[in-house]
């Protein structure tokens, strides 16, 4: 990464977590861009430039997270796709447990603000279209594979953000939660392998 690209990733980490700080600090309704740019210690102008919209800001965690999942499951390719999927989430659990705190409290701010959910279950959406690639691995896109694929995904992403409410709302450890959604849908992964 260049000396560039890694300072353009700072601002943008800044920004989010600071915005994060002032929801939870003062109510998301009361903070304005300004307020989180200069939390941030950048200006009005390049807080927009990195989110358009302030509800766009508590969904950075989820792009940093779509990094972590592409290298996992690439690195994990000779896995059946259960596993892989596994693998990578837990790879991004170990990538939130470094610093909970902020995501602890995105999560709570997304239960309590319909506009953040909204947003927040349009991303998702993202996730499940990334989530179906994997799954399909390359398939023929038969209506079929599709519908198979999507469905799959979802219930995945479903399991997801199940977990990571239960582990925002406790002090339960992220890993074993995954681990009983994934052993939860493992049958149906391996019927998928099979179709």
């Amino acid at each position: 990464m260049s000396v560039r690209e890694s300072n353009k990733l700072r601002t943008r980490r800044a920004l989010a977590d600071s915005a994060v700080s002032l929801f939870s600090e003062h109510g998301y309704d009361s903070i304005t861009m300004a307020d989180v740019a200069a939390a941030a210690g950048v200006s009005r102008r390049t807080a927009f430039r990195y989110f358009p919209a302030k509800d766009e800001l508590l969904l950075d965690y989820s792009k940093r997270w779509m990094d972590v999942f592409d290298e996992s499951v690439e690195t994990n390719k000779a896995l059946p796709v259960g596993e892989r999927l596994r693998v990578a989430s837990h790879a991004i659990a170990d990538h939130i447990e470094q610093d909970p705190e902020p995501l602890r409290r995105a999560f709570a701010l997304v239960s309590t603000h319909p506009a953040i959910a909204a947003k927040y279950a349009a991303g998702n959406q993202a996730w499940i279209d990334r989530v179906a690639a994997e799954i399909s691995g390359g398939l023929e896109t038969t209506p079929e594979v599709v519908v198979r694929s999507r469905v799959l995904a979802s219930a995945f992403m479903g399991m997801i953000d199940s977990v990571c409410m239960l582990w925002a709302d406790g002090d339960q450890a992220m890993g074993p939660l995954l681990d009983h959604g994934c052993d939860i849908l493992a049958p149906s992964f391996r019927r998928s392998a099979t179709s």
